[in-house]
């Protein structure tokens, strides 16, 4: 009786553990697609948080001032921005890839800031092509009273980086 017991048992364990495996398998497969809607759904939401921005009194927006450099000749979008939500949402369309060693910056002036350096407000480090994107505007210090946002080309060596937008609310 208590063979079969273990029999039994055994044949348990090894059923359950067939199912784990093909359970795992089934998610190691469907991972890559589910972040591929991930991403389709975080970029339909910053089209919509930039919607409500929008239509929200207490933000400020104004589409890019293209500086003469070539290189954002092209280059469409706009911005927005809400102080009291600290949040806001960068739009931007054929803007070419940069150098190596180079990436784009977005940083903010604050009338309220303690620094004329400006507050970072995200980072790119890629084309966008002729797609539209949505950057989430997203800064580690409160901006109170944005006067300036600079879209530059930043490198390692060049802590200023070389304005290439701007929008003035």
């Amino acid at each position: 009786m208590d063979m079969s017991r273990s029999g039994t048992s055994r044949q348990n364990w090894f059923i359950v553990s067939l199912l784990l495996m093909a359970l795992l398998a089934g998610i190691l497969l469907a991972l890559p697609h589910l972040r591929d809607v991930h991403a389709d759904t975080s970029a339909d939401g910053m089209a919509e948080l930039r919607e409500q921005l929008l239509a929200d009194p207490t933000s400020i927006s104004g589409s890019w001032l293209r500086t003469l450099n070539p290189i954002v000749k092209d280059v469409q979008g706009d911005l927005v921005w809400n102080s009291t939500q600290q949040q806001g949402v960068l739009r931007i369309r054929d803007l070419p890839d940069p150098k190596a060693g180079h990436f784009y910056q977005l940083w903010l002036y604050d009338t309220h800031g303690n620094t004329t350096d400006g507050v970072s407000g995200g980072v790119l480090t890629q084309s966008i092509g002729s797609e539209e994107v949505f950057m989430p505007i997203k800064t580690d210090t409160p901006v109170q009273e944005p006067y300036k946002f600079e879209f530059k080309l930043q490198n390692d060596q060049n802590e200023n980086g070389q304005i290439l937008l701007m929008v003035q609310p």
